[in-house]
């Protein structure tokens, strides 16, 4: 029996190659190309190099994503194929799920957890592979989540070594947080905050102006955004004006309705109803006093709120258990029993609060024993996050990029629970 717990908590990269293996012929997938904008950007991106650099390129969401499409889009470009591109995408995507995972157990490793935990940990992620079924689509999380993989496992290193911390891991820090906000724009709160506090962190100037060198690259991904086509940045605010407005009725008159709705279809709440009545009215005024939209729906935003305090802590509250409907949402909006909806739903769902509920015990622990160095980074990405789906549209994948955070604060819990002591000793401050 230990020669098996040591082979599984010695492969995790293994097993989840597995798992993506056979999760690839089970007919739960997302959609293959996402909501289309990513792979229709990625073939105007190679359009426009094969063209000399001239043509147009619908940039939006994060613009990294499709350079990182763009290695396996090349290859198979020639055959003009969706169902190449999906195969080419997927398989790429497999080698990121697989990084993600190594260097969230290289992570895990330095806390020098038993293989009994391990295993635990690996056999939570096999459960409701989540990261697995991301990977099936061509959308930008499966990059954002090796970006914060990356951001956990070098900020892990970099607090707790006292030695072998060099420039290098200070750039790929860096380079971590570059990826992160070109495959996942919401995050540059985060970012921002990040880069402040590193300025008061104990460290070699060499080693902070190498990290400020490298996620000085943003502002330059900001600008290439912002000179895409005009039809992508309308595109961007229009996205931004639907999603504050929908969060403002989500889950209003029918708190308990969870199912995602998208478009005129037979489960369309009386919430879905009214904010596409909201937004015609706003929309409306807009046109005929010459309103600015966005100035204009955000000064409806924020009067509902300050007008409707207990329902937005209600919908907030709602929001949070709300967790991973949205996933299953082609189940739940099928002829299948009820019974078997629900249960999938709470099977699911009970994993996503297994790691929620420990994470916030674990964050619990680390500001008890004032290692600020861990809780206070991890505050500002689970706090940027919170706030990305409190204030706008509540889908969960916006949450997804701090999964790898999770799962480490999973396994410390593990430590905790096993070893009796901290690992992280309170004279461990930020500085240290």
């Amino acid at each position: 029996m230990k020669k098996v717990i040591d082979l599984i908590a010695n492969n995790p990269v293994l097993i989840t190659a597995i798992t993506f293996v056979v999760f690839y012929f089970i007919p739960i997938k997302p959609k293959p190309f996402g909501d289309g904008d990513f792979h229709m950007g990625t073939i105007q991106l190679i359009d426009y190099i094969s063209n000399n650099f001239e043509g147009d390129i619908t940039i939006n969401k994060g613009i990294l994503t499709l350079i990182c499409y763009l290695i396996p889009y090349a290859i198979v470009y020639p055959f003009h194929d969706d169902s190449y591109y999906l195969l080419s995408s997927t398989a790429f995507s497999l080698i990121f799920v697989c990084l993600s995972v190594h260097y969230i157990f290289k992570a895990v490793d330095i806390l020098k957890i038993k293989s009994q935990q391990k295993v635990i940990i690996i056999l939570l992620l096999t459960l409701f592979p989540i990261h697995i079924y991301y990977a099936m689509g061509v959308i930008g999380e499966v990059f954002a989540f090796f970006a914060s993989s990356l951001w956990l496992y070098f900020w892990v290193k970099i607090s707790y070594s006292k030695t072998n911390i060099g420039i290098t891991d200070y750039i790929f820090l860096g380079l971590s947080l570059v990826l992160l906000y070109g495959t996942k724009p919401i995050f540059i709160p985060f970012i921002g905050v990040f880069s402040l506090y590193l300025l008061f962190f104990k460290s070699n100037w060499k080693n902070k102006l190498a990290f400020y060198l490298v996620v000085a690259l943003i502002p330059t991904l900001i600008v290439i955004e912002s000179k895409s086509n005009k039809q992508g940045q309308e595109f961007k605010q229009y996205v931004f004006r639907s999603q504050i407005l929908w969060s403002r009725y989500e889950l209003r008159d029918e708190p308990f309705n969870w199912i995602p709705q998208h478009g005129k279809d037979e489960y369309s709440s009386s919430d879905y109803l009214n904010n596409r009545k909201k937004r015609i009215e706003l929309d409306s005024i807009c046109t005929v006093k010459g309103y600015d939209r966005n100035k204009y729906f955000i000064k409806w935003v924020v009067n509902d709120i300050v007008e409707n305090p207990l329902l937005t802590l209600r919908q907030y509250s709602l929001k949070f258990f709300q967790s991973q409907s949205f996933i299953i949402s082609p189940l739940i909006k099928s002829k299948k029993s009820p019974l078997v909806k629900y249960s999938i739903h709470i099977y699911i769902n009970l994993i996503n609060y297994i790691l929620v509920f420990v994470g916030l015990f674990a964050m619990y622990k680390l500001q008890k024993v004032k290692n600020y160095k861990l809780f206070l980074p991890f505050l500002f990405f689970w706090g940027s996050g919170l706030c990305y789906v409190f204030l706008m549209h509540s889908e969960q994948r916006y949450m997804f990029p701090f999964r790898p955070v999770l799962i480490f604060l999973f396994a410390y819990w593990l430590h905790l629970k096993n070893e009796k002591g901290y690992i992280f000793k309170k004279e461990n401050k930020v500085g240290d």
